[in-house]
């Protein structure tokens, strides 16, 4: 079995940033989604996480026990920076929070599929070299197993106002097979 303790911070940060790079490319796929179909994909995507935690695969969930716990320390970091404010007030964080802002406008649906292949593309390759083959596999099938639930969770309109709903969009469908070459290889 292949344990997250095998890689470095910055390989395991690459492994462990990947689903939630899925999950924000489909979610953005078909552009910026409004108020309900963001609940529902975001909804889809957070079972398909609470089930990794459980999943059969060691790996897959230990990636999603990782994702959990990193999630937990961002919110104490928060809630312990709210009680003492002072404490997250510097020019690093000013600088940071500058960036952010200039660069974080509205989602690019683009620039997040582009992020979440590229990121998937990366962490595969990364796996392939230095991990068992069915944990390779459970975490390629996990990744686009991410990427289709959220896709499908909510219903695109094909055209205008009237036009048809389907359960995945061509722009969906798209990310889909672009997710899957970059799992390929």
């Amino acid at each position: 079995m292949t344990n997250l303790s095998d890689f470095r911070d910055d390989e395991l940060d690459q492994i462990l940033d990947a689903p939630g790079a899925v999950l924000k490319g489909a979610t953005l796929a078909d552009g910026t989604p409004g108020a309900l179909q963001f609940v529902l994909e975001t909804a889809a995507g957070a079972q398909v996480f609470r089930e990794a935690q459980e999943h059969e695969n060691d790996f897959v969930r230990a990636v999603a026990e990782g994702l959990r716990d990193r999630l937990t320390a961002q919110r104490e970091a928060e809630a312990a920076a709210r009680e003492n404010p002072a404490s997250a007030v510097g020019v690093a964080q000013a600088a940071e929070a500058t960036r952010k802002a200039a660069t974080e406008g509205r989602p690019d649906p683009e620039r997040a599929a582009d992020e979440a292949v590229t990121l998937t593309a990366s962490a595969v390759a990364l796996l392939r070299g230095r991990a068992d083959d069915k944990d390779v596999v459970a975490y390629c099938e996990w990744l686009l197993r991410i990427a289709r639930q959220v896709a499908g969770a909510a219903r695109s309109r094909t055209g205008g106002l009237f036009s048809k709903r389907v359960r995945i969009s061509d722009a969906e469908q798209a990310y889909l097979d672009r997710l899957a070459g970059a799992v390929e290889g």
